[in-house]
C-alpha cells in the first residue's frame, strides 16, 4: 500500500472502530482477547497485508508468545507458538528498544531469517514484515506483527499507522492492568490476606447492608477468639500459627456463611447471626466454640489442643456495626478465663470509659505531680525504738480528693507509667530522707518496687543514679517486692538482687509466707529482711496455728541472718506476741496509719517524747 492508494475514508472508519474498543466499559482478560482480535483483522485491513498477530513477552524477555493471529486466508487462529531469544537475539533486543521494525525481505535479513526457516510453517511463503511494538508503562509488552507473501517496501505512513494501532493495544493493556491493580487494592483492604475470609473493613459493609435490609428484625454479634494464643504462638513461631489460624477459619467457614464471617485480629473471628435472642445466640456461640475445638489440630508432628471462648453483642439499632464490634471487645477484655460465653453488658462499656478517663488522668496526676508519699513508722519490736518508715504512695487528686491505692496502681501495672511514678516516688524519699538526716534523724525508709518495674532492663543504674543525684546514702533505702516476684525465673532474679545489695541497697521480701517456693529458695536469695505477711499476724491472738507458723518463719530468718518485718498490727496483744516470738520489727495502725508528712512530723514528736 502507498501514500496514493491509501484511503483516508476507509482510515477514518476503522479508527472510530479502535476508539470505541478502546474505551469499552468491560475490560477483562476475555474481553481484552476479543478486542485484539479484532484488531488484527481491522489491521490487515487498513495496511493491506496477509497476516497480522499479536505477541507477548515473559517477564524475563527470554521468550515471546502468540497470543492471536489473523490471516485473510484462514481468518482468526490462536497458534501455541513461542519463540526463543536465544535463537534471535539481536531481533529481541530490538523489539525493546525501536519504535518500528521494517522488513524488506525476512528471507535475507540477519535478524530473523533463521527464524522463519525454523518457526514458521508458511515460512517460504512471507517476503515482507513490519513489526511494531507495544510499550505500556514505558515497557514493552508485546508486539504487533504485520506479514505480506509478496516483497513489500514499507513506506512511512504505514509505518506510522502500525505504531499508532500498537498504541492502541497499549492503552488496553493499560486499562485491563489498571484494573488488575484496582482489583488487587480492593482485595487487599477488603480480604484477610491469611484466611481469605473478609476483614473488619468488609465485614462492616456487608452486615450494615444486611441490618438494613432486615430493620425490622434484631441480630447479634459474636466475637470468637482462641484462648492465651500468644502463648501457642509463642510455642510454636509465626509460621506454624498462621496455619494454625487458617485451620481455624477453615472449620468455622464449614458451618458459618462467608458471607458471615471474618477475621479481625490473629485469632480472632467476627460472626453476625440474624437472632437477637439472648438464649439463641449464646447457643450457636456454645456451637461454634465447641465444633471449632473438639478435634485437636495436627502441627507437624504434634497434636494441639485449642480452647475458644465467645462475647456477643445484641444487636441495638441504635448503634453502627463498628459499636457493636467494640462492643464484643469490651466483653473480651479483661478474660483471663477459658471457654466462656459472656454478652455485652452497658456497664462494660461504662467501666471501660471509666478506666480510660482513670488512665489519662493517672498520666496527667503524674505530669502534675499529683502524688506523694505517706510514711507509716516501722518500730522495734524490742526496745518501741522508731527506726524509719515504709513511704506508701498516694494519689491527691485536685477534684476526687485522695483516691485509694487499689485503684490506680493496678492500672499503673498494666500501662507501664508505674516505672515513671516508682521513679517519681523515688526521688521524694530521698529528698525526706536528706531532711531527715541534716537534722540528726538517721531514719531509714522502704519503697515499694512493682514486678515491672523490678524485672526491666537497667532498673538498678537507673535507681541508683537518681540516689546519688539526690545525695542519699543507698544504704538508708530498702526496696520492697512480692514473694511472687522473687520466686519466678529465679537465677535473674538472684542476679537482680546481687546488682541492688552491690549499690548499698537492701531488698525485702514483701508479703512473705503466701507462696510456697519461699522456703526452698529462701537461702539463695542474698536479700536482708522478710516481711511476714498480715493474714499470719491477724489470727496470732486466737490462733495457736498461726503463732506457730510466725514463729517458724522468724526462726527460719534467723538462721539465715535475716531481719524479719511484722505488718499489720493492730492491737497491744499482738505486738506483745510477736514481740515474745522475736520479731525484729512492726509496722501497723497499733502505731500509726500512713500519714502524709506535716501530720507525721507531729506523730514524731508525740512518739519521741513518750
Amino acid at each position: 500500500m502507498t501514500e496514493e492508494n491509501f484511503s483516508a475514508q476507509s482510515y477514518r472508519k476503522h479508527q472510530e472502530k479502535l476508539f470505541d474498543l478502546v474505551r469499552m466499559p468491560d475490560v477483562n482478560e476475555e474481553t481484552v482477547q476479543q478486542a485484539i482480535g479484532y484488531m488484527c483483522e481491522v489491521v490487515a485491513d487498513m495496511l493491506d497485508v496477509d497476516t497480522v498477530s499479536i505477541w507477548h513477552f515473559a517477564d524475563t524477555y527470554a521468550s515471546i508468545s502468540c497470543q492471536v493471529a489473523y490471516s485473510k486466508e484462514a481468518g482468526m487462529s490462536y497458534p501455541e507458538l513461542t519463540v526463543y531469544r536465544a535463537d534471535a537475539p539481536v531481533y529481541f533486543d530490538a523489539l525493546r528498544t525501536n519504535r518500528v521494525l521494517p522488513f524488506d525481505d525476512v528471507r535475507s535479513h540477519p535478524w530473523v531469517k533463521e527464524l522463519y526457516a525454523q518457526y514458521f510453517v508458511e515460512g517460504q511463503r512471507i517476503y515482507s514484515m513490519l513489526d511494531a511494538p507495544i510499550y505500556a508503562n514505558n515497557k514493552a509488552k508485546g508486539v504487533i506483527c504485520c506479514e505480506t507473501f509478496a516483497p513489500r517496501a514499507w513506506t512511512y505512513m504505514e509505518e506510522l499507522i502500525v505504531s499508532t494501532l500498537s498504541d492502541f493495544i497499549a492503552i488496553l493493556y493499560l486499562r485491563l492492568e489498571r484494573q488488575s491493580i484496582e482489583a488487587h487494592v480492593t482485595r487487599l483492604a477488603y480480604t484477610d490476606a491469611l484466611t481469605g475470609l473478609m476483614n473488619e473493613n468488609a465485614f462492616v459493609e456487608q452486615i450494615d447492608r444486611i441490618r438494613e435490609e432486615a430493620s425490622q428484625h434484631l441480630g447479634s454479634l459474636i466475637y470468637v477468639k482462641v484462648d492465651k494464643f500468644r502463648s501457642v504462638e509463642d510455642a510454636l513461631g509465626l509460621e506454624k500459627s498462621d496455619a494454625l489460624v487458617k485451620e481455624v477459619a477453615a472449620r468455622l467457614s464449614l458451618v458459618v456463611e462467608s458471607s458471615m464471617l471474618a477475621r479481625i485480629s490473629q485469632s480472632g473471628f467476627m460472626i453476625w447471626t440474624p437472632y437477637g435472642d439472648r438464649i439463641k445466640a449464646y447457643g450457636i456461640a456454645d456451637m461454634l466454640c465447641e465444633t471449632v475445638t473438639k478435634e485437636p489440630y495436627t502441627v507437624g508432628a504434634l497434636d494441639v489442643v485449642l480452647t475458644m471462648s465467645a462475647f456477643i453483642a445484641i444487636e441495638d439499632k441504635t448503634r453502627s456495626t463498628l459499636d457493636l464490634i467494640h462492643a464484643t471487645r469490651i466483653a473480651e477484655s479483661g478474660n483471663v478465663q477459658r471457654s466462656v460465653v459472656t454478652f455485652y453488658e452497658p456497664e462494660m462499656g461504662e467501666q471501660a470509659t471509666a478506666q480510660l478517663t482513670l488512665e489519662m488522668s493517672l498520666r496527667k496526676g503524674i505530669a502534675l505531680n499529683e502524688f506523694t508519699l505517706y510514711y507509716q513508722p516501722k518500730i522495734d519490736a524490742k526496745t518501741g525504738r522508731l527506726n524509719g518508715f515504709e513511704g506508701l504512695m498516694r494519689w491527691v487528686h485536685p477534684k476526687k480528693g485522695l483516691i485509694p491505692p487499689l485503684d490506680f496502681i493496678p492500672l499503673a501495672e498494666s500501662t507501664g507509667v508505674i516505672l515513671a511514678l516508682e521513679e517519681q516516688m523515688l526521688v521524694l524519699a530521698c529528698r525526706q530522707l536528706k531532711a531527715w538526716h541534716a537534722s540528726d534523724r538517721p531514719y531509714r525508709l522502704a519503697l515499694n518496687l512493682s514486678a515491672r518495674h523490678f524485672l526491666s532492663e537497667g532498673v538498678v543504674e537507673k535507681l541508683s543514679r537518681i540516689v546519688k543525684d539526690m545525695g542519699v546514702c543507698p544504704t538508708y533505702l530498702t526496696f520492697e517486692i512480692t514473694e511472687s516476684v522473687g520466686m519466678e525465673n529465679q537465677q535473674h532474679v538472684i542476679e537482680r538482687f546481687v546488682a541492688f545489695r552491690n549499690e548499698g541497697f537492701s531488698i525485702s521480701i514483701d508479703d512473705f509466707g503466701t507462696g510456697f517456693s519461699a522456703f526452698v529458695y529462701l537461702k539463695h536469695y542474698p536479700i536482708h529482711e522478710i516481711k511476714i505477711d498480715r493474714q499470719f499476724i491477724q489470727v496470732t491472738e486466737n490462733d495457736p496455728t498461726g503463732n506457730v507458723i510466725v514463729q517458724s518463719i522468724i526462726e527460719l530468718a534467723r538462721g539465715l541472718g535475716l531481719k524479719t518485718v511484722c505488718e499489720g498490727i493492730e492491737t497491744d496483744s499482738q505486738r506483745r506476741t510477736l514481740k515474745m516470738l522475736g520479731c525484729d520489727e512492726m509496722q501497723g495502725f497499733h502505731f500509726s496509719r500512713p500519714l502524709p508528712i506535716e501530720e507525721l512530723e507531729q506523730w514524731i514528736a508525740e512518739y519521741e517524747t513518750t
